[in-house]
């Protein structure tokens, strides 16, 4: 770990301390901003882009990214002259590497007229990179932080204090989106649901360890980076999937899916209004009551009980509790 320089470090040290209690306190939708923010009071920027994505010889394959006080437009920009960016080619000739730049004198080259004016256009004429690189698969986590002043170099310090604190930031983003995770799941759920954090390439960035066995009853596996192939099409689509053996159900917030599985069970086969029967019933309300709140006969209503209790095969609501619980 980078020390970081002597001048900052008592302001290192409360970031540290802010970085830390805002992932636990914040909502996962309001952190980045909030961590971008209280960093501009030690490294001075105008806007920065957070995010993730894979190494591939023609640049950076994006996969999902955070965007502060920066638009989409700037995105779409980039992926037309990226390929002229040999700043982000230099900082990923290591594992994990800090770089400070100034688009004029480090994308000067003949051929980088596009790139030089996206960066003018864009506000980016001085910024620093820091990222983080899997040996193996190239999948990168980064953090980009752009001055729109020509003038504003980034210093030897403000380069030493990114890498020391980007460890720490990537860190506190996890245990944020992991803590929103749990949430998700429920404590009365909790014990029951294997759990997992995944981009939406299916990219896998956090999971309980039973979540892969699990996912193995229906589905082939064939690693612990990615969601199967097929599931990951499911999901997509739709916020459940049923398979023969599991269920799978995710929420969709800032372009990550947030998963939660379970071995399928009886609960799981009622439709959408048998359920609302059912629980109405758990309630405490009568057969008549439910037809009144629902607007439906009686008659419909004792059909549909009928079939909630031939697919829970049980024979009284006493035991419907019970099962309604293992469908939360």
């Amino acid at each position: 770990m980078l020390k970081p320089p002597t001048v900052l470090l008592s302001h290192y040290s409360n970031l540290l301390l802010t970085i830390y209690r805002l992932a636990q306190e914040l909502p996962v939708s309001q952190f980045q901003d909030a961590i971008l923010f209280a960093l501009k009071k030690s490294l001075p920027f105008d806007s920065a882009v957070w995010g993730t994505g894979t190494m591939t010889s023609a640049g950076i394959d994006q996969h999902s990214t955070h965007l502060h006080q920066a638009s989409e437009a700037m995105l779409l920009a980039y992926n037309k002259v990226k390929h002229q960016d040999t700043a982000a080619a230099q900082v990923t000739q290591q594992q994990t590497m800090t770089i400070a730049f100034n688009a004029d004198l480090d994308l000067g080259g003949p051929d980088q007229t596009d790139i030089r004016a996206y960066c003018h256009e864009f506000g980016h004429r001085n910024y620093l990179i820091t990222c983080d690189i899997h040996p193996i698969t190239k999948f990168t986590h980064w953090i980009s932080l752009y001055r729109e002043d020509p003038r504003g170099l980034c210093t030897e310090d403000e380069t030493q204090i990114l890498a020391s604190l980007a460890p720490h930031l990537m860190q506190a983003l996890a245990i944020n989106r992991i803590i929103h995770l749990d949430k998700l799941s429920g404590d009365i759920a909790r014990e029951r649901w294997c759990v997992a954090i995944a981009d939406t390439r299916g990219m896998i960035y956090h999971a309980t360890a039973t979540f892969w066995k699990l996912l193995g009853c229906d589905w082939r596996v064939d690693n612990t980076e990615t969601l199967p192939a097929a599931l990951l099409a499911h999901l997509l689509a739709d916020n459940q999937v049923l398979g023969r053996k599991v269920i799978v159900r995710r929420s969709l917030e800032n372009d990550l899916l947030y998963i939660k599985a379970r071995p399928r069970q009886p609960v799981d086969s009622l439709s959408t209004r048998e359920y609302l029967v059912a629980k109405l019933l758990v309630d405490g309300l009568s057969q008549k009551e439910v037809a009144n709140k629902l607007g439906r006969s009686p008659e419909t209503i004792r059909s549909q009980v009928r079939e909630v209790f031939r697919k829970l095969e049980i024979k009284n609501v006493i035991l419907l509790a019970q099962h309604l619980a293992l469908r939360d």
